[in-house]
């Protein structure tokens, strides 16, 4: 497609009011020879910017943004990565990246290019399904050598040893529900509970676990199935208005629903319930609630499953560390996404990467880490800043913070100290032990609920993990880790009623 026809489609969307994302365009905004400069530069569109990122050898690398003003959600632009030779003269090499994303491109040495992308799925709205929802990955690129394309090569993530195995047979695709007959008594009961003024229908009932939810519609479109003993023939996208009865036994009450939904989804095992709630009113997926296990919400299963980031993070509960971290999530580190302080000196995933699961075990939180680190260097003398360790940061009742160092001791033991502050005490109720690896070393630890001061209720609580390493240099090199939040349910999932009442909704 010409440039013009790429402006013309533009106008025609915004005329039209298009929910549809713009498609980013393979063809570069700039012509080659362009010599690009630092900030706003001359495109088809007239409004862009270039940014210099960084130079190896005889190439530097671009980001260039070519603005293409107002549409539905929000402002469109399209992202490009360009190559120049080192006097800015762009030479040809050109990649589109995505526009909702948050994209990192770099030179990582004269041959290749890395691009890092960081997304929570913005500015759509995002479905709570209990794990934090961050997508980061890595895509390796190699320089041709007059500089003039871009060619695709693999590129690895870490493979991590001890993470929770799921066993679903992949080629298996759940069996919904079977349908269950609506009696006229229940109809009468049901209808009781909901809104008046409005003909509702039944259109699902589903039971698990000895509770049913029956869910109906006002929608006229909807089949009447609600004369005596008949079946309710569910319909994949049902309208409003909605509402919804559990039945347990012979109680029958008003199920909590959510409650600015005007359509719902049904799936082989959930209820996806949509609203204007995206930007502008646009209609997004809210919340999605379990139709095999009426009354709970329907997360993701944390067993087995390995996210890019802790916010939230739920802690699974057992009687043993091992039988608890068997069910944990595991949470990993591996791009410059999660470098928060030295990326300079930070060579890649090879030289720096970890995993983490947490969970509770009677008092105390059970942690295990894994870090690949292509040189462990144990502690030393001195404060234990300059050996490669682990640390720890969670808030106090009082709002004060409390740091915790994981020291990698001699004999395989575990040194905890309070870094809080000034800080530098031996923290002997934190134990744990620490061994080397092939690639690395991994540490495991038993934290007393009570040292770290975090309410058990269900009030979340910010977490901060990260790993250090030092290498040959006798110094602190780099910190690599993740900010989020521990969420502390009963049980997982979590009923809706505990849901509900959690304090951030």
């Amino acid at each position: 497609m010409s440039r013009r026809r790429v402006v013309l489609a533009l106008a025609l969307c915004l005329g039209l009011g298009s929910t549809a994302a713009l498609a980013a365009s393979d063809e570069p905004p700039v012509a080659k020879g362009t010599v690009l400069v630092e900030g706003p530069i001359d495109t088809v569109n007239g409004s862009s910017t270039a940014k210099r990122i960084n130079c190896q050898g005889p190439f530097c690398v671009w980001l260039v943004v070519d603005e293409l003003g107002p549409c539905f959600y929000g402002s469109c632009t399209n992202k490009f990565m360009v190559l120049s030779d080192l006097k800015g003269k762009f030479v040809g090499a050109s990649r589109s990246l995505d526009s909702w994303s948050a994209s990192t491109p770099r030179l990582i040495d004269a041959e290749h290019v890395e691009i890092v992308t960081r997304s929570n799925h913005e500015p759509f709205t995002v479905v709570d399904n209990g794990l934090d929802s961050t997508h980061v990955s890595r895509t390796l690129l190699k320089v041709s050598r007059d500089g003039t394309r871009f060619s695709e090569v693999p590129s690895q993530t870490p493979q991590w040893t001890k993470t929770g195995v799921q066993h679903v047979a992949p080629s298996s695709a759940p069996k919904p529900p079977e349908p269950q007959v609506v009696s006229d008594e229940l109809l009468a009961r049901a209808l009781a509970l909901c809104p008046t003024g409005v003909d509702f229908k039944p259109v699902d009932y589903a039971c698990g676990d000895g509770t049913c939810i029956l869910l109906l519609t006002g929608s006229e479109s909807e089949p009447d199935a609600g004369h005596e003993e008949s079946t309710a023939k569910p319909a994949s996208e049902i309208e409003g208005p909605l509402c919804g009865v559990m039945v347990k036994g012979e109680d029958v009450q008003l199920a909590s629903l959510a409650g600015d939904a005007t359509s719902v989804r049904l799936t082989p095992r959930s209820y996806v319930f949509s609203g204007p709630v995206g930007m502008r009113g646009s209609t997004e997926e809210m919340e999605w609630l379990s139709r095999t296990r009426p009354g709970y919400m329907s997360f993701t299963d944390t067993v087995g499953a390995v996210v890019n980031g802790s916010n939230p993070y739920p802690v699974r509960f057992a009687e043993s560390a091992d039988a608890a971290l068997a069910l944990a999530p595991t949470v990993q580190a591996f791009t410059l996404a999660h470098v928060t302080w030295g990326l300079a000196d930070w060579k890649g995933s090879t030289d720096l990467a970890f995993a983490w699961r947490l969970a509770r075990a009677g008092e105390a939180f059970a942690l295990f880490a894994e870090v690949h680190d292509d040189k462990v260097v144990p502690l030393g003398k001195g404060t234990g800043l300059h050996s490669d360790h682990l640390e720890l940061t969670v808030p106090r009742y009082s709002g004060a913070t409390f740091k915790v160092s994981v020291l990698l001791a001699a004999g395989g033991k575990i040194e905890a100290r309070d870094w809080t502050g000034e800080a530098n005490t031996v923290i002997p109720s934190i134990q744990g032990t620490w061994r080397k690896r092939p690639r690395g070393y991994e540490v495991t630890l038993a934290i007393p609920v009570a040292d770290l001061g975090i309410e058990e209720s269900f009030v979340p609580s910010n977490f901060s993990l990260a790993v250090s390493d030092s290498d040959a240099r006798g110094k602190q090199e780099t910190l690599m880790g993740h900010d989020g939040t521990l969420r502390f349910w009963t049980e997982y999932p979590p009923s809706i009623t505990e849901y509900r009442s959690a304090p951030w909704n």
